[in-house]
């Protein structure tokens, strides 16, 4: 009986009944005040002894009492004559569990961010759905101008205004509990995002880029340009806090990207995917081409890794010339591809296993082959026989050079419409469509390989001037366009660096791998 008793003891620990203290009773009564919805986000609260005198008690029990609901996340210190100011819409503890989870730094800032772009990017697009002329007009009237001391509250004013145009309570309530608790805890850093060289101009052009989405009521377009415009933000930030995690993982086109021309690699190039690797970071070539067609590069710059091949479709283990990872095409749909061609005309030709099935050898094959320096297929007629086979298709290309313009226009408007919902479509060369399975893509590939190495999508860094880099671009922590870039590509990149004939991938690589960003904030 003793022993049980004891242990309903151990479990219910109770503590003495303590007197509440007056900075305790101040920060209850405060807080039914910010709770009770009277008080507006943003607005200044009176000064502590202002506060002191209307609850007749001394400054220090209010300054204590004010400590307490800042580390609630229910107010902000502000800074010169702006005083001390409502967090957010209050209520609940949304704002203290996030603060407890922060921390009192940036060690959480990536994350933070990212529960931000989840957060502000379907505000966005709500607040085009519902957004009144009113709240429109009130967006169009903010400015983010470097001449202002008030940058920062202009932009927490924008994005206010955007999380209210969603007409979501509590969208708006978490939205704003995120943007304080960013400003609360970093103002020096979003300080000199502001106030570096094209800082404030660049955050209001992306503003007015959101606004005007918004303005047309286009949901897909506000979601794209808020995401565009957080991320923006979130490397900035990384950037100054020091936070960005290292590159261990480069995967780079080769045509027109570390190649100038068809068969040229830089003593540059060379040079810098050389040190790159003595850094630690991995080099992976990516590629529409087929793993022969690659391994002269392998080899000359050194590389160990496989590489990803026809357009995402294999990724190629070039030391032991076997595959590690495959998404092969459909047979029904690799044979129905090729009949479309030949039906108008073009010339079929088969991937499997790093072997060339052609229909028939023309001038512009043997061209290519002499240009390029690449062996002539393996078999010629026998397209057939691997489409009827059990061999697994790698991909199918159609070589339509020698049709007219017009045919060949009409080829192309023919496939997109029998295959283009099935298949992926590429035409990296003019005139020799790639036809791969759907779920192929230089990203899908690049994805598996870097979950093989223990590589996280921040760590990688793309470059790429292809629209089949495009999904590439995107998918990796840093993406990378060449200034030679398709106009696709430019706008999915991060960064655009110089063209290929000016060693854009090594200039590329040099920056984002063995150059960390400097720290402004010690420029400060």
């Amino acid at each position: 009986m003793g022993r049980a008793s004891d242990h309903k003891d151990e479990k219910f620990k109770i503590k003495p009944v303590t007197t509440e203290t007056v900075s305790s009773q101040v920060a209850r009564q405060l807080k039914k005040l910010l709770t009770s919805g009277e008080v507006s986000p943003g607005e200044r609260i009176p000064s502590e002894r202002e506060l002191a005198t209307r609850f007749g008690v001394g400054r220090p029990a209010v300054r204590e009492a004010l400590r307490e609901l800042k580390a609630q996340g229910l107010l902000i210190s502000g800074r010169g004559p702006r005083g001390t100011i409502v967090a957010a819409v209050p209520g609940g503890e949304v704002g203290a569990t996030l603060r407890n989870l922060a921390g009192s730094g940036a060690e959480r800032l990536v994350e933070l961010m990212e529960l931000r772009v989840a957060v502000e990017v379907q505000a966005a697009g709500l607040a085009a759905r519902r957004a009144t002329l009113d709240e429109i007009r009130r967006m169009a009237r903010i400015q983010v101008d470097l001449r202002e001391s008030d940058h920062a509250e202009s932009d927490v004013a924008f994005h206010r205004l955007v999380a209210e145009s969603a007409h979501n309570v509590l969208l708006k309530r978490l939205a704003m509990e995120l943007v304080g608790l960013l400003h609360e805890h970093m103002p020096r850093i979003l300080d000199v995002l502001y106030t570096q060289p094209g800082g404030a101009g660049a955050v209001q052009r992306q503003h007015d880029v959101v606004l005007e989405a918004i303005r047309r009521g286009d949901e897909s377009s506000a979601r794209r340009a808020m995401r565009q415009h957080l991320d923006y933000v979130t490397i900035g930030l990384a950037q100054l806090a020091g936070s960005i995690p290292p590159i261990r993982l480069v995967i780079a086109d080769l045509d027109g990207t570390l190649l100038a021309g068809p068969r040229h690699l830089s003593r540059r190039t060379r040079n810098v995917v050389a040190t790159v690797r003595e850094a630690g970071a991995e080099v992976v070539l990516a590629s529409a081409r087929a793993p022969r067609l690659m391994r002269l590069y392998h080899e000359e710059l050194q590389l160990s890794a496989p590489v990803i091949a026809c357009n995402g479709a294999l990724l190629w283990d070039m030391l032991a010339n076997v595959p590690m990872s495959r998404i092969p095409l459909s047979p029904t749909l690799a044979r129905e591809a090729v009949a479309v061609a030949r039906e108008a005309g073009a010339i079929a030709n088969v991937e499997c296993d790093d072997e060339w099935f052609a229909d028939r050898i023309t001038e512009a094959v043997l061209h290519n082959i002499q240009q390029y320096g690449i062996a002539p297929p393996h078999q010629v007629g026998g397209v057939d026989d691997v489409l009827t086979g059990d061999r697994p298709i790698d991909k199918v290309f159609l070589d339509m050079r020698e049709l007219p313009p017009a045919t060949q226009e009409t080829l192309r408007t023919a496939l997109s419409r029998s295959l283009g919902a099935h298949v992926n479509l590429n035409e990296s060369v003019r005139g020799m469509i790639d036809v791969t399975s759907l779920e192929a893509s230089k990203a899908a590939m690049a994805q598996q390989l870097a979950r093989m190495l223990g590589v996280p999508a921040e760590q990688v860094l793309a470059i790429g001037d292809g629209d089949n880099d495009v999904a590439l671009l995107r998918w990796a922590g840093v993406g990378v366009a060449m200034g030679n870039a398709s106009p696709a590509a430019k706008g999915a990149a991060d960064a655009v660096t110089s063209s290929d004939l000016r060693d854009g991938a090594a200039e590329a690589m040099q920056r984002w791998v063995l150059e960390r960003p400097a720290n402004r904030l010690e420029q400060h």
